[in-house]
C-alpha cells in the first residue's frame, strides 16, 4: 500500500474529547499506598504476652571512666506457646536520664506460660553520672525505667517497659526505741 497517495480525513467533532482512563491500579494507588502503610504500622506496635522487669541489680568493676552495673531481668512469657528469644536490648532511665544500655545476644527458651531470667550488663560513664547522683542521693528515691527489646526465633520482637520508684527509706532498718530494763 503506498502512502504517499492517502489522504488524512479529519473530523470536526462536537462532542468533548475524553481522556483516558487509567488504569484501576494508578487510580486506586493512593488507597492502596494507605492500607499497606496502615498494615506495616501494625507491625511494629507492642506485642502483648511478653512482661520485663528488673530483679536484682548489683555494681561489678569499677574503673575512673565507667562502671559496671550487673542487671538480673525476668522475662515473663504469658503466652500458651515457647518463646525463643535470641537477642535483646535493655535500656535504663534514672529519674527520666538515660543511663546506659545493655545488650544480650544469649539464646534463651522460655516456656509457655513461665519465666526465666538473663543477666545483663550496663556500663555506666562515671563523668556523667556523678552530677546525676548528687541529685538521687538528695532525693531518697529514684525513679527507674527500663525499655526491653526482644528479637525472638519465629514471633518477631517484643518491646516492653518496666516503670518503678524505689525509696530509700523503704530500706532503712526501722528505728527501735530502747526496750527498758525490768
Amino acid at each position: 500500500m503506498d502512502m504517499r497517495n492517502q489522504t488524512l480525513n479529519f473530523e470536526r467533532r462536537d462532542e468533548p474529547i475524553r481522556p483516558r482512563r487509567l488504569p484501576f491500579v494508578i487510580r486506586h494507588s493512593p488507597f492502596v499506598i494507605f492500607v499497606l502503610l496502615l498494615c506495616s504500622c501494625a507491625t511494629f506496635a507492642r506485642r502483648e504476652g511478653v512482661q520485663v522487669s528488673l530483679v536484682n541489680l548489683a555494681l561489678g568493676e569499677a574503673t575512673v571512666w565507667e562502671t559496671e552495673l550487673r542487671l538480673t531481668v525476668r522475662i515473663q512469657n504469658e503466652q500458651p506457646e515457647a518463646l525463643v528469644v535470641d537477642g535483646a536490648v535493655h535500656k535504663v532511665y534514672l529519674n527520666g536520664t538515660y543511663v546506659g544500655e545493655g545488650l544480650s545476644n544469649e539464646r534463651l527458651e522460655i516456656p509457655r506460660l513461665s519465666t526465666a531470667t538473663q543477666n545483663v550488663t550496663v556500663y555506666l560513664r562515671n563523668i556523667s553520672m556523678l552530677t546525676k547522683l548528687r541529685g538521687i542521693i538528695d532525693a531518697q528515691a529514684v525513679d527507674y525505667r527500663m525499655t526491653s527489646l526482644l528479637y525472638t526465633v519465629n514471633q518477631g520482637r517484643y518491646r516492653a517497659e518496666r516503670t518503678a520508684r524505689l525509696d530509700f527509706k523503704d530500706l532503712q532498718p526501722a528505728s527501735s526505741a530502747p526496750t527498758p530494763k525490768p
